[in-house]
């Protein structure tokens, strides 16, 4: 007999899922429906396929900013996967990054799932993740990417360490009160904007929680002296069953950041060109699939 903790394993949920072809689900087997989606803030009326990206800005402590956005793409998620995973390339695909260099390769451990199973209880969640996340596959980056911002040339560079979570991250290495728990969306964004930043507490991108993801996250490395005082955020990709013609694939690409700009740097000033730079770069990564600027 499964127990309600056993579901929330990832380990176990990711062998489930492994085990089965997504790809054999029609439309009406999923519930596309906005309550099963977490964090739940689009409108009732707002649609991903086909259309624009979805952002949404939300406030936080300390010169801070949460963003959300999300965009629906007509291939497989392995192939965004393998376009966001190929480190050295990265600036022929996101528009602004003046500079991306690959300064380390992670390789990973051969089977970090299993130090899902290994985790010391005693540990706070966000420990827990730091421990996982270093037997993951991944990259550091020094990326600088350039905007006009009221008129004026700005340039923002910042250290990113990178993880690859090819079964998803760990439910616990986000957000608790981001889990859908009956609690209204207008309720959450207040929670929202009283909590403050912390390494390895990741914001959720909003996604289909009945379904199966591949995450990548990244976040600035410690001591970072760019100008963003913290900076970490997750790409989330799921396939969309029975929204493409038969044969062919669909999915879902979303992407939850923090950022908190230095203090001489206020977060009002440069919210906005985040966002529509947010939007640009899902847009670019549809566009590289569909042979279109």
């Amino acid at each position: 007999v499964e127990t309600d903790e056993e579901f929330d394993n990832p380990a176990i949920i990711a062998d489930v899922w492994s085990d089965f072809d997504i790809s054999s689900l029609r439309y009406e087997d999923v519930d596309y429906t906005l309550t099963d989606m977490a964090p739940p803030f689009i409108n009732e009326d707002e649609c991903l396929i086909p259309g624009e990206p979805v952002v949404r800005v939300e406030k936080a402590p300390q010169n801070s900013r949460r963003i959300f956005a999300g965009i629906d793409i007509p291939v497989s998620v392995d192939d965004v996967w393998n376009l966001l995973t190929d480190y050295e390339n990265l600036q022929n695909v996101v528009p602004n990054l003046v500079v991306n260099e690959v300064l380390e390769l992670l390789p990973g451990s051969p089977s970090p799932q299993t130090h899902l199973h290994a985790l010391d209880p005693n540990l706070s969640h966000a420990e827990q993740c730091r421990a996982i996340a270093q037997n993951m596959k991944g990259a550091i980056l020094k990326q600088v990417g350039g905007a006009k911002v009221v008129g004026i040339n700005f340039s923002a560079r910042t250290t990113l360490e990178v993880r690859e979570w090819p079964q998803g991250m760990p439910d616990f290495a986000h957000f608790e009160e981001e889990v859908y728990e009956g609690k209204s969306r207008s309720a959450r964004v207040r929670e929202s904007k009283g909590r403050e930043l912390e390494r390895y507490v990741f914001p959720r991108p909003f996604a289909l929680s009945s379904l199966p993801h591949k995450d990548i996250s990244m976040q600035s490395v410690e001591k970072d002296d760019g100008e963003f005082r913290m900076y970490q955020g997750v790409w989330r990709m799921q396939p969309l069953p029975g929204c493409s013609p038969p044969g062919e694939s669909a999915m879902r690409l979303t992407y939850a950041v923090e950022v908190s700009p230095r203090p001489y740097l206020p977060v009002a000033l440069v919210e906005g060109r985040i966002a529509q730079d947010l939007c640009a770069n899902l847009k670019a990564i549809r566009a590289s699939f569909m042979g279109r600027d």
